[in-house]
C-alpha cells in the first residue's frame, strides 16, 4: 500500500489536473455557447447548445472539487474525501453525458440538417416576428462566418422563396434595384474591411444572383451552399467535446482511485494495532 505522503503528493497532482481541466472545459464552452451557439437555430437541434451548457457546468464544477480535493488532501478527514469521491463520480457521469450527447448529434446531423436549413430560410428569413429575426440573424452570422451563401452549392435562388425577396416584390421595388440575395452573401475581405461590391452582388440581373440561368460568374458573390460547410463546422465541434468528453474521463477515475486508496490509508492508520492483528 502507499504511504499516506506519496498518496497526497498523488492527491495534489491530480487536484492541479482538475483545476486546469475545468478551466479550459469552462472556457470551450463559454466560447461555443456564446459564439457559436448561432447555428442551432437553422440546424434544427438543440444538442449543440445542451452540450455547450453541460460543458460549462462540467468546468465549473471540476474547478470547485479540485479546491475541494486540496482542502481534503491537507485536512485528512474521511468525510471529506468521501464527498470528493462521490463529486468525481457525479462530474464523470456529466463528462461521458456530454461525449454521448455530442457522438449522438454527430450522427443526428446529416438526418436533419438538410431539410432544417431550407425550411427556415424559405419560412422565416425576412419574415416578421420575434422567431423570425432571431432565425434571420442566424444566417447571416451563419453565412458571414462559414462565407457561403443559402443552403447547397449555387443554391443563391432559394432566396426568391423567401420572404426577403417576397416583402420586396410586395413593396413594388423595381428590378434594377431588387436586391436578389442578403448582404451577408457576398464576397467580403477583412484585409479592407469592406464587399468586394455590395451592390454586384445584390442586384446583378445579368448574371447571379439575378439571372435566371448560371451564365456569368459574379466575383462579389459567394457561390457555396452552407450546408457542407456547416456539417462541418458542427462536425468539429462535436468532436472536440466527445474527446474532452471521454479523455478527460482517465484522469477522473485516477482521482477516484487515490481517493478511496487515501481514504483506506487513513482508516488503516487509524485503526489499533491490536484490530489490525486480528
Amino acid at each position: 500500500m502507499f504511504s499516506r505522503q506519496t498518496l497526497k503528493i498523488f492527491m495534489t497532482i491530480t487536484n492541479v489536473l482538475f483545476f486546469i481541466i475545468g478551466g479550459v472545459m469552462l472556457g470551450i464552452g463559454i466560447w461555443i455557447a456564446v459564439d457559436k451557439i448561432f447555428i442551432s437555430d437553422i440546424i434544427g437541434t438543440d444538442l449543440f447548445n445542451a452540450g455547450a451548457y453541460l460543458m460549462i457546468i462540467c468546468g465549473a464544477v471540476l474547478i470547485l472539487i479540485s479546491i475541494w480535493g486540496c482542502l481534503s488532501t491537507v485536512q485528512m478527514k474521511r468525510m471529506y474525501i468521501m464527498i470528493y469521491f462521490v463529486a468525481v463520480l457525479v462530474s464523470l457521469i456529466m463528462l461521458f453525458g456530454a461525449g454521448i450527447m455530442a457522438a449522438a448529434f454527430q450522427g443526428e446531423i446529416k438526418s436533419t440538417m438538410l431539410t432544417s436549413m431550407r425550411a427556415t430560410l424559405q419560412t422565416y428569413y425576412g419574415a416578421d416576428g420575434a422567431r423570425a429575426n432571431t432565425i434571420t440573424r442566424s444566417w447571416d452570422e451563419t453565412q458571414t462566418l462559414l462565407r457561403c451563401c443559402a443552403v447547397e452549392d449555387r443554391d443563391y435562388r432559394l432566396y426568391r422563396e423567401s420572404w426577403y425577396y417576397k416583402t420586396q416584390i410586395e413593396q413594388g421595388v423595381q428590378r434594377g434595384e431588387l436586391k436578389y440575395v442578403p448582404a451577408s452573401c457576398c464576397v467580403y475581405t477583412e484585409r479592407y474591411q469592406q464587399y468586394v461590391n455590395l451592390h454586384t452582388c445584390q442586384t446583378a440581373s445579368h448574371m447571379a444572383p439575378g439571372s435566371d440561368t448560371d451564365r456569368g460568374n459574379n466575383p462579389a458573390l459567394y457561390y457555396t451552399g452552407c450546408y457542407s460547410k456547416a456539417v462541418n463546422f458542427v462536425s468539429g465541434n462535436a468532436e472536440v467535446l466527445i474527446g474532452m468528453g471521454f479523455g478527460f474521463s482517465f484522469i477522473l477515475i485516477c482521482g477516484m482511485v487515490f481517493s478511496i486508496l487515501l481514504y483506506r490509508r487513513i482508516t488503516y492508520d487509524f485503526t489499533p494495532v491490536s484490530t489490525r492483528e486480528r
